[in-house]
């Protein structure tokens, strides 16, 4: 991508820099700047049949290096309908046999939104079999940076949120809704939560928590099957079933909103406390 009128101060650098995060565009496909419009405007070139070695080889003298294959592409997403996308999710998700295999299906689904977007599929992390289960939307720009699940801001506050019931990464579950990061971190359509939602149910059947703790909208609407908005679902306890396993469910604010908004936390508090009463229990 070329500018008519590129920044000259180191000011006017940074701020586009940061122009393209907030866009999504954090990572450089090439090393150095690249026209793809000029080259799809030019005719394409005929490829030629290499030429036998020369009797400069044959009597043992240094050859030419040869050219590296290319490297084998990744599979592309297929567009389908979104119906269509959702029931081949649904089909796909059922035929998991554990969480491994549910993990290796979803990382090769082809309708998957995002996958060919994302440096790094982030399934989850934690303890797979624990009685307490955290879901969040999707992994964030640090977790996609450092390729680690559940590494960012969020996470540490989900971490200290644990911490206050007596529980850590080795005692409970954490997973997304989307393994992949959306482009610029946007909110979850309800075209793209209908194809990941299977994964996301099939992930709670196989891990078999007691209880969830449902971090924005996309785990609430996907978990509930609602529309209500998240005001109305907090500060409640719900009854999830999924496949043939019953949980127990309370809605929090998303871990970005707590985290911008102090106010949000004393009832996140309020729900994080009845949680840890039922496990108790």
């Amino acid at each position: 991508m070329s500018l008519a009128h590129p920044p000259e101060t180191r000011e006017a650098l940074l701020a586009l820099l940061d122009w393209y995060v907030e866009s999504g565009a954090d990572f450089a496909l090439d090393d150095s700047p690249h026209d793809r419009y000029a080259d799809s405007a030019r005719a394409p070139t005929a490829v030629s049949e290499p030429p036998p070695p020369s009797r400069a080889v044959e009597r043992g003298e240094p050859r030419a290096p040869l050219t590296p294959a290319p490297r084998r592409a990744r599979p592309e997403t297929l567009i389908a309908p979104p119906d269509e996308a959702a029931r081949a999710a649904e089909a796909t998700a059922a035929a998991a046999r554990d969480l491994d295999d549910l993990a290796a299906r979803l990382a090769d689904f082809p309708h998957a939104p995002f996958r060919d977007m994302a440096r790094h599929f982030l399934f989850g992390a934690g303890a797979p079999g624990a009685r307490l289960m955290a879901f969040d939307a999707a992994p964030g720009a640090t977790e996609e940076s450092g390729g680690a699940a559940f590494s960012g801001e969020r996470a540490k506050l989900l971490d200290n949120m644990l911490a206050a019931i007596g529980l850590d990464r080795g005692s409970a579950r954490l997973a997304y809704v989307s393994p992949w990061r959306p482009p610029g971190d946007k909110a979850l359509t309800p075209q793209e939560m209908a194809v990941f939602a299977p994964f996301a149910r099939r992930h709670v059947e196989l891990a078999r928590p007691e209880v969830l703790l449902l971090f924005g909208e996309a785990p609430a609407r996907i978990m509930l099957e609602t529309g209500e908005p998240l005001a109305k679902l907090r500060g409640k306890c719900f009854d999830v079933r999924c496949g043939d396993h019953a949980a127990r469910a309370f809605v929090f604010s998303s871990l970005d909103a707590m985290l911008k908004s102090a106010g949000l936390k004393p009832a996140a508090w309020r729900d994080l406390r009845a949680a840890a009463a039922l496990l108790r229990s």
